[in-house]
């Protein structure tokens, strides 16, 4: 064999096993920071950038479970929060609050709604594209249909004051509103401008046990955040977690159904440390997300 005989033959042996090489995984992963209720938000950066996040969900910083009343917060810290994103290359992709949206009653329901515009003039001006809401328990002196306008109106009301910006509401799915075609309902009719869904698939399973496939196919244009956590669905509603991959959620079904579907937004971890501190270190539990999202299929 000549040089250019080998060359020929060597090229194509390296176009060749490039061409059946398994594709570079793409997945965008987030964790949400209620897996480090011990660390600054410098060392949530830091971390997330060394274990190969690219955006965060803030729910708490340190002691400061609501960050509008967080020093790391402080309107004078925002230019310094905004550098540290881009130095680190990590996004704030969402800014979860306390805010419930089921509250009728005149005080508190307006407590709740002025707390849920603070949190969307904050994501306005750290550029973060989200916010989080929740629904809780529906009212047990109301029925059900009060409970679902209730929440549907209160959601409308941060709807139109999310007009001009860039920010989504999203519902969280949580409390009582867990089944999908609820969900569903609690969503048409909008403007798709400014809302969508984080999809738990773990939280609403415990209760409706529908499978991957029902959730997806009935909420899939509404969903913005997928939100992933392992462990084991127990009785009476109970639950225990896991480390990524040591459970039995369906991660491997649900990462194959929104692949198939081409879903381009972000993979979110939820570690719940912050309210189950007998959980494995943010350091064992974040790495193992992120191997398993690389080595899953």
């Amino acid at each position: 064999m000549n040089r250019k005989t080998f060359l020929q033959t060597s090229l194509g042996f390296l176009i060749g096993s490039q061409a059946f090489s398994k594709p570079k995984n793409k997945r965008k992963l987030c964790f949400n920071t209620l897996a480090c209720p011990d660390w600054s938000l410098k060392e949530i950066f830091e971390n997330a950038q060394k274990y190969g996040f690219k955006a965060i969900e803030i729910r708490g910083i340190k002691g400061d479970v609501d960050i509008l009343n967080s020093p790391a917060f402080e309107p004078s810290k925002l230019s310094e929060i905004k550098r540290m994103s881009k130095d680190f290359d990590v996004k704030i992709l969402n800014l979860n609050s306390s805010v419930v949206l089921h509250e009728y009653e005149s005080e508190k329901r307006n407590k709740n709604l002025d707390i849920a515009k603070k949190y969307i003039d904050l994501a306005q001006e750290l550029g973060c594209p989200f916010i989080r809401v929740f629904p809780d328990k529906f009212p047990k002196e109301k029925p059900k249909e009060f409970a679902l306008d209730t929440i549907k109106s209160n959601y409308e009301t941060l709807i139109d004051y999310c007009k001009g910006s860039k920010v989504k509401v999203l519902l969280d799915a949580h409390g009582d509103l867990v089944w999908s075609e609820d969900l569903l309902k609690m969503m048409q009719g909008f403007d798709k401008k400014h809302i969508g869904l984080i999809w738990d698939f773990f939280n609403m399973h415990l209760i409706t046990k529908e499978s991957p496939q029902k959730m997806y196919e009935t909420l899939k244009n509404y969903i913005e955040i997928v939100q992933i956590k392992d462990g084991f669905f127990k009785s009476n509603n109970t639950y225990e977690y896991t480390l990524t991959g040591k459970g039995e959620a369906p991660i491997a079904e649900i990462l194959s159904i929104i692949e198939s579907e081409k879903y381009k937004g972000f993979i979110s971890f939820e570690w719940e440390k912050r309210w189950h501190p007998e959980l494995p270190n943010p350091e064992e539990a974040l790495p193992k997300f992120v191997e398993f999202m690389k080595n899953s299929f």
